[in-house]
């Protein structure tokens, strides 16, 4: 007998196709800046890194965007995470794009400082963990954070930022 979960699984051919497509997708921003958010602890459930993710997204858009940030979705930080390692070392693999040109002189200059106000966030909501934030230098890049993709339970649970607004 089958068990429901074969059953459910997806083709490869078909799980290929989807990673494809999802990656010409995200072909289409212009991502500036790729994250890696480590728990470095391996308790941390998936619902616990999502809640953290939020959080971190509210901490950093808050301090980018000010107290108003919430009812300034245009402004926010654009970011898809992917998830890794859930059972072993938890950790997001974000890319993200920086608007730009941004008029108002000091928010530019806030969201210049993104990898330090992100780290700041991420290591206060996770003091055991890491934060890494690096300028996008290659397209390849959008292959490296989607090759979870291939992983249905990875690639169910991989976020888009607009899941956290409440527009």
């Amino acid at each position: 007998m089958v068990s429901s979960t074969v059953e459910a699984r997806m083709p490869r051919a078909q799980r290929l196709q989807m990673q494809d497509e999802l990656r010409q997708r995200l072909r289409d921003y212009r991502f500036s800046h790729f994250i890696t958010l480590a728990s470095n602890f391996q308790p941390l459930s998936y619902q616990r890194m999502r809640d953290v993710l939020k959080a971190w997204d509210a901490q950093v858009n808050r301090e980018i965007n000010g107290p108003k940030w919430a009812k300034r979705p245009d402004e926010r930080l654009l970011w898809f995470a992917f998830p890794e390692k859930l059972d072993v070392n938890p950790h997001w693999h974000l890319i993200a794009q920086v608007d730009s040109p941004i008029e108002e002189q000091a928010r530019a200059e806030r969201t210049k400082r993104l990898p330090q106000i992100g780290e700041k966030h991420w290591l206060r909501l996770v003091p055991r963990g890491s934060y890494d934030c690096q300028d996008v230098e290659s397209p390849r890049v959008i292959d490296y954070v989607t090759k979870v993709a291939m992983r249905e339970d990875l690639l169910a649970r991989f976020i888009v930022c607009r899941e956290f607004m409440n527009i």
